[in-house]
C-alpha cells in the first residue's frame, strides 16, 4: 500500500541503491513540497551528479547560491527568479534523507519511553487522586487556558498505572516503527496530555518534547529501520530462490529523500531556540561571566557531580565556561542554518549540541530538556554523512558467504531477513544440499531427514546456515557463523552483545536446538505454507488516486505552513528581546493552536540573568504522638539550606516546589497539597503518623557571592498552615503551637 505522502506519479518498481544515493545527494529541483523526487529524477541525479550536487555538501560556495543569469544575458523574469530561489530552499532546507528520519525515530522513541518511565515512578503523588492535584479539581480549576488531558480520565493509582502502561506501549511501538504514523500521532497526544495534567511542573524541556513530537507526526519516520519498512518489503518482494536473494535493488520509497516544509520548520525551530537563548541573555551577570558560578550553587537543581565540580573548579574557569556557553549557542545557530559546507557545519552542530546539553544533563536536573535537545540533533545528518559512515564501516567489515539449507523453509526465511538487513551488500548467499541425500531423494530411497539425523544410511541434512570467508575459504558454524554474519551487517558488531543477551549467553546451543527442529519451527511459524498471491499495483495509479494523494500532500503542507505561522507569532510575543512594536494580539484560534498542545516558543533559560536565590519546600508537620516530620522526606524538617550540598530533588519534585510557593498557585494548596499531607499516615500505614498540624515553608537563601562558597541570608517563609479542629494532645504532650502568618514567597 502506498504511503499517504508518497509521490503518486513515482514508479513502484525498485531502483538500484547506488542511483538512489545519487538522488539523495542531489534532490531534484522539480520536486514540490511534501513530495519526493521521482525515480526518473534519481536516475538523472546519477547521470550528472556534478551538475546537481548540493553546494552545502561539498560543492564550491559559488554553486550554493540561487542560479544567476550570465554576464550580458537578459535578466530572467521575477517569476523565474522566485522559482529558482524556491528550488534552492527546497534543496538546502526542505530535503532530508529517509535514513536520517529512521534514526531520528529510534532516538525519539527511546527518549519518549524513558521519559514515560521517569514520570511513571512519580505517578502516585503527582498524577493520581492520592496526590497533590486530583483530576476533578483540575477539571474545574484548570491551571492554564485551553487545557485538555487524557490523563484526567484516570483517577486512582491503579487507573493511572494503566494509563502509563498504555502510554509506554505506544512509545515503544513508535520506537520500533510499527504502524508508525498512528503511534506518532498517539505519542504526541499522550505527551501533551501528560503535560496538561500538571502544568505546574512544566519547564522548557516539556515544551521541547511537545514540539519535537509534533513535528515528527508529519515526517515519514517509518520508511527506514522500522517494522513497517520490513513488512512492506516482504509484501512487495517475495523471493523464491537464491537468485532472487542476489537481487539487491531497493524500492524507491526506501531511498528517495523526503521533501516537505516540515523539514524547514523543524530545522528553523531548532536554530530559533539557540538564537533566543543567546539574545535573551543580556543581563549583567552573563556579561560578567558569573552565571556558571551561580548555577552550580542552586542546590535544588544540581546533581552530585555539580556539587563536586563547584568546589574544585576555580572561579576564573567558571567565567570562561559562562562565556563559552554563549559562544557555543551562537555558533550553533550558524552551523545549523548554514547552506554551505553542510558536511562539516551539521557535524559541528551535532557535536556542539551533544557537548553542551550533555554537560547540562549531568550537572543539573532539568528533566527532559537536555536529552531531547540531543535527540533533536539527529535531524541534522545529510546523505553525505550516511555515505561517509557507510565507507567507514565497510573498511572495517569483511564480506561473507552465507550457505544455507536449501531444503529448509526456516533457513530461507532467515536469509530473506538478512537480505533486508544487509544494506552494505557484504553478504552473498549459496544453497547447500547434502550430496548423498540428493542422490537418495532422486532414487526415491528416503524422505526429508531431520537436522542431525540419518535415515537409511543417508547423510544428515546440512547446517541450518553457516558462514564462509571468501578470501581463504574458512567455514564458521553455530555461534561463530552468527558472529561473522553480524559483523558484516551495518551496526551488527555493536548489536552483537544485545543478540547474545537475548540468547541468554548461549547462541550456539540455541541455534543447535533450532537446527535439529527446523521443520517443526518452520511449521509453527507457517513457513511451510505456500505464500498467498498478492495483487501488486502495476503501472501508473488511477487519476483519482493521483488526485487524492496530491490533495493529501497539499493539505499536509498547508497545515505545516499554518503551524509555522503560529510558531512565529508565538516567538514574537513570548520572547522579551523582540521589539515591542512587533508584538500583537493573537486570534483565539492561534492561541488555542499553541496552548492546547503546549507548543510554546519562549526561549531563555537563565535569562536575562540566572537565578541567584536558591530555595525549596520544607514541611514541619506534627504527628499525633508529638513527632516533627516532613511528609515529603519522612525525616525531621530542615529549615536551613545554608549547609546543603545538593538536595537530591528530581525535576518533577523541585519544579512543583518552586511553583506551588507562588501566589498565583494558591488555589492548588487547598485542598490539593493540604489533603496530600494529611494522608501521610495512610501512605505509611502507621496510625501514629497521623498529622494533627503542619506548616509549609518556602526555605530560601542567597547563592554565594562570586569567588565565595558560603550561602547567606537563609529564611523560612510560611505559605500554608493547618491545625486539626478540636484537637487535644495526648497526656504529656505540649499543646500545638500557634499557626504562623502566611506570607508571599513570590508571584
Amino acid at each position: 500500500m502506498r504511503e499517504p505522502d508518497e509521490d503518486p506519479t513515482a514508479a513502484d518498481r525498485g531502483a538500484p541503491e547506488e542511483s538512489a544515493r545519487a538522488g539523495e545527494e542531489a534532490p531534484e529541483q522539480s520536486a514540490s513540497p511534501g513530495q519526493e523526487p521521482t525515480e526518473e529524477s534519481a536516475r538523472a541525479g546519477e547521470e550528472a551528479p556534478e551538475q546537481s550536487a548540493s553546494p552545502g555538501d561539498g560543492a564550491s560556495p559559488g554553486d550554493g547560491a540561487p542560479p544567476r543569469a550570465a554576464a550580458g544575458a537578459p535578466r530572467p523574469p521575477a517569476r523565474e527568479r522566485l522559482r529558482r530561489a524556491g528550488r534552492w530552499i527546497k534543496e538546502h532546507y526542505c530535503t532530508i534523507d529517509v535514513r536520517t528520519l529512521g534514526l531520528f525515530r529510534l532516538v525519539l522513541g527511546f527518549l519518549l519511553a524513558s521519559d514515560c518511565v521517569r514520570h511513571w515512578a512519580e505517578a502516585r503523588w503527582i498524577y493520581s487522586n492520592d496526590g497533590v492535584l486530583t483530576n476533578h479539581y483540575h477539571l474545574f480549576h484548570p491551571s492554564s487556558g485551553f487545557n485538555f488531558s487524557l490523563y484526567h480520565a484516570f483517577s486512582s493509582i491503579e487507573e493511572v498505572h494503566v494509563a502509563f502502561a498504555l502510554s509506554l506501549f505506544c512509545f515503544l511501538c513508535f520506537f520500533v516503527g510499527w504502524h508508525t504514523r498512528l503511534f506518532s500521532i498517539l505519542s504526541f497526544l499522550l505527551v501533551t496530555s501528560r503535560d496538561n495534567r500538571v502544568v505546574m511542573i512544566e519547564n522548557g524541556g516539556y515544551v521541547v518534547v511537545n514540539l519535537i513530537t509534533c513535528w515528527a507526526m508529519f515526517m515519514p519516520t517509518g520508511r527506514r529501520f522500522s517494522v513497517d519498512a520490513l513488512i512492506r518489503s516482504y509484501r512487495e518482494r517475495q523471493e523464491r530462490t537464491a537468485a532472487d536473494l542476489a537481487d539487491r535493488s531497493r524500492p524507491a520509497w526506501a531511498v528517495r529523500p523526503y521533501v516537505s516544509g516540515i523539514v524547514l520548520l523543524a530545522i528553523v525551530n531548532l536554530a530559533t531556540i539557540y538564537y533566543f537563548n543567546v539574545v535573551n541573555k543580556s543581563g549583567l551577570i552573563w556579561r560578567r561571566g558569573e552565571t556558571v558560578h551561580y548555577v552550580l550553587h542552586l542546590d535544588r537543581m544540581v546533581t552530585g557531580l555539580a556539587v563536586v565540580a563547584r568546589e574544585y573548579i576555580p572561579y576564573w574557569a567558571k567565567r570562561g565556561l559562562t562565556w563559552g556557553v554563549l559562544m557555543v549557542e551562537a555558533l550553533l545557530v550558524m552551523w545549523i542554518l548554514s547552506p554551505y559546507g553542510r558536511r562539516f557545519t551539521r557535524a559541528l552542530a551535532m557535536v556542539g549540541m551533544w557537548a553542551l546539553h550533555g554537560s547540562f544533563g549531568v550537572m543539573m536536573r532539568l528533566g527532559p530538556f537536555s536529552w531531547f535537545m540531543i535527540g533533536w540533533s539527529f535531524l541534522l545528518p545529510t546523505s553525505q554523512h550516511w555515505d561517509a559512515l557507510e565507507r567507514w564501516y565497510r573498511r572495517r567489515a569483511a564480506p561473507r558467504v552465507v550457505v544455507y539449507d536449501a531444503g529448509s523453509p526456516l533457513a530461507f526465511a532467515l536469509m530473506r531477513l538478512l537480505v533486508r538487513l544487509d544494506h552494505l551488500e557484504l553478504l552473498r548467499f549459496e544453497e547447500a544440499r547434502a550430496p548423498a541425500l540428493a542422490e537418495a531423494e532422486a532414487a526415491g530411497e528416503g524422505e526429508a531427514v531431520g537436522g542431525g539425523e540419518a535415515v537409511g544410511g543417508v547423510e544428515a541434512r546440512p547446517e541450518l546456515f553457516e558462514a564462509r570467508d571468501p578470501s581463504d575459504g574458512r567455514v564458521f558454524r553455530g555461534a561463530a557463523a552468527l558472529r561473522e554474519i553480524l559483523q558484516a551487517l551495518p551496526g551488527g558488531r555493536f548489536a552483537r552483545p544485545l543478540v547474545w543477551a537475548l540468547c541468554l549467553g548461549a547462541p550456539g546451543a540455541l541455534l543447535a536446538a533450532v537446527s535439529r527442529r527446523r521443520d517443526a519451527v518452520a511449521t509453527f511459524f507457517g513457513l511451510t505454507r505456500p505464500p498467498r498471491a498478492r495483487a501488486l499495483a502495476a503501472g501508473s495509479p488511477s487519476p483519482l488516486a493521483e488526485q487524492v494523494a496530491r490533495g493529501r500532500a497539499i493539505a499536509r503542507e498547508a497545515l505545516v505552513a499554518y503551524l509555522g505561522l503560529c510558531a512565529v507569532s508565538q516567538a514574537i510575543n513570548e520572547n522579551k528581546s523582540v521589539p515591542a512594536v512587533l508584538k500583537h494580539a493573537q486570534p483565539k484560534i492561534v492561541q488555542a493552536t499553541i496552548v492546547y498542545p503546549r507548543l510554546l516558543q519562549g526561549w531563555g533559560m537563565f535569562a536575562p540573568n540566572p537565578i541567584t536565590e536558591d530555595g525549596s519546600i520544607s514541611v514541619d508537620a506534627i504527628t499525633v504522638d508529638g513527632r516533627h516530620v516532613d511528609p515529603f522526606t519522612g525525616l525531621p524538617p530542615d529549615l536551613d539550606l545554608s549547609d546543603a550540598r545538593g538536595l537530591g530533588l528530581g525535576q518533577i519534585r523541585q519544579d512543583y516546589f518552586n511553583r506551588i510557593r507562588l501566589d498565583r498557585n494558591k488555589p492548588f494548596r487547598k485542598p490539593g497539597l493540604q489533603d496530600y499531607l494529611l494522608a501521610y499516615h495512610e501512605r505509611t500505614g502507621r496510625p501514629d503518623d497521623q498529622i494533627v498540624a503542619f506548616d509549609v515553608y518556602w526555605v530560601r537563601d542567597q547563592c554565594p557571592k562570586p569567588g565565595e562558597s558560603a550561602p547567606y541570608k537563609n529564611e523560612a517563609i510560611p505559605i500554608l498552615s493547618y491545625r486539626k479542629p478540636g484537637y487535644r494532645p495526648r497526656p504529656g504532650l505540649p499543646p500545638l503551637p500557634p499557626a504562623p502568618k502566611e506570607q508571599s514567597a513570590g508571584n
